[in-house]
């Protein structure tokens, strides 16, 4: 693959009632048996049986992970490189069809140990988030002493999501990983988790530097870096002039905040002529990217590429042009969709071509906060922030996979019999 740019450095829709639903059940089952968070048993008690893996089969499974294998191993946190070699495991049926089972329960067993794992997402109803769930809680299955997993997600509201911290914190639960789709507005939540001992490890969205008190670690890409690729990436596509319109998801979320800020910078001092005409929310699900996309289109005004963090609806964005009849423009994106890779590879033996960039599934971010909290409990030291590379690569024929399904997310590192059964549903 060809790489766009590169710097190495240091998201099935679920509604409100069901969250409100699984947050009732929840407060309903009292305190969980699992205990505090620290100090509930040895250190050993929180250690993973560490994957075997070559140097040879590290930078394999960096490569799938990042699309390029320029990534080493050396560039990286040494906790990022165990998750990822964690993750590439060979995992038993067993443990796949335990994880496969907990995915449509808010609390679910998948051992016979102690400790519960809290997954704490602001807006888990899209297809990204479904996957990096059941990566997290396969993953989980690796710890002996997790017994149970508990699942809740906010549906995009902030006081949700605030409440449901409240009842994890009730419950007891031994550590929590989060997705933060409000920023800083969680601050005071978390802090309140971490104050009665319970260490919240955050991942894509996170409440940023401010909360270094209050959260173990926030894991993410460098969201101002991405700015910079997608704008980058986005010039060696259309040139140096043109319109762009900027979308993202949840409104205010500091991930599309981050890169938004810095893709600008990138224009302003790099391709002046390049303007951004239009800024859109989608709250990251396809209806949000057909209504945006076709109120941008009813404007009249041209835009010669669109760039987007979530591959699944740019999808959507690029059908809407089509039924529009207007020339669809570059599509810059966050992830990999296989149905965006078909549509894309078709689209080049026409007369009307459009361009692609796009980065890796990026489903890893949860794991990555996984390993860091357990090896936190194990009483090893985590840095306050654990940062990985997102490099974009350009589309190339053959990207497209017609043994995969249309809803697949290009290369991931979970077991490809877990994967299929997750986009089944």
């Amino acid at each position: 693959m060809k790489i766009t740019t590169l710097r190495p450095r240091a998201r099935t829709t679920t509604a409100c009632i069901a969250a409100a639903t699984a947050l009732a059940l929840l407060t309903a089952c009292g305190s969980s048996s699992g205990g505090a968070a620290t100090g509930s048993g040895p250190s050993e008690d929180y250690r993973i049986t560490p994957a075997a893996v070559s140097a040879d089969q590290t930078e394999a499974v960096l490569e799938k992970a990042f699309l390029t294998p320029d990534i080493k191993a050396a560039d990286l946190d040494p906790i990022i490189v165990e998750s990822l070699n964690d993750m590439s495991r060979d995992f038993s049926s067993d443990q796949i069809s335990t994880a496969l089972s907990c995915m449509d329960q808010p609390t679910c067993k998948i051992g016979e140990g102690n400790q519960t794992l809290a997954i704490l997402d602001g807006a888990g109803g899209d297809l990204w988030r479904h996957i990096t769930r059941a990566a997290i809680t396969l993953h989980a299955t690796a710890y002996p002493n997790i017994g149970t997993v508990m699942y809740l997600q906010a549906d995009g509201n902030l006081q949700t999501m605030q409440a449901q911290l409240r009842t994890l914190v009730t419950r007891k639960v031994t550590g929590i990983v989060s997705y933060d789709d409000f920023g800083p507005a969680m601050t005071a939540a978390f802090q309140q988790a971490t104050s009665a001992g319970i260490p919240v490890s955050v991942y894509g969205g996170t409440p940023g530097p401010d909360a270094v008190n209050a959260v173990l670690t926030q894991v993410q890409s460098d969201f101002c870096d991405d700015g910079y690729q997608m704008a980058e990436a986005t010039q060696k596509i259309i040139g140096d002039k043109g319109n762009v319109a900027f979308f993202t998801g949840t409104p205010g979320n500091p991930q599309g905040a981050g890169w938004q800020k810095c893709a600008e910078e990138w224009f302003a001092k790099n391709t002046p002529e390049i303007k951004v005409v239009n800024k859109s929310d989608t709250s990251w699900t396809e209806g949000g990217a057909t209504t945006a996309t076709s109120a941008l289109i009813s404007t009249g005004q041209k835009v010669d590429a669109v760039l987007y963090d979530y591959a699944k609806q740019s999808v959507n964005i690029v059908q809407a042009y089509k039924q529009a009849r207007v020339d669809v423009p570059a599509q810059i994106t966050w992830t990999s969709d296989n149905s965006l890779l078909k549509m894309w590879e078709e689209d080049q033996k026409s007369d009307k071509p459009w361009g692609l960039a796009y980065s890796s599934s990026i489903n890893y971010e949860g794991n990555i906060a996984l390993t860091a909290l357990m090896n936190h409990l194990a009483g090893e030291k985590v840095p306050a922030q654990l940062t990985f590379p997102m490099p974009l690569v350009s589309a190339k024929v053959g990207d497209y996979n017609p043994q995969e399904p249309p809803n697949g997310p290009g290369p991931t590192i979970m077991p490809a019999e877990m994967l299929s059964k997750v986009l089944a549903g």
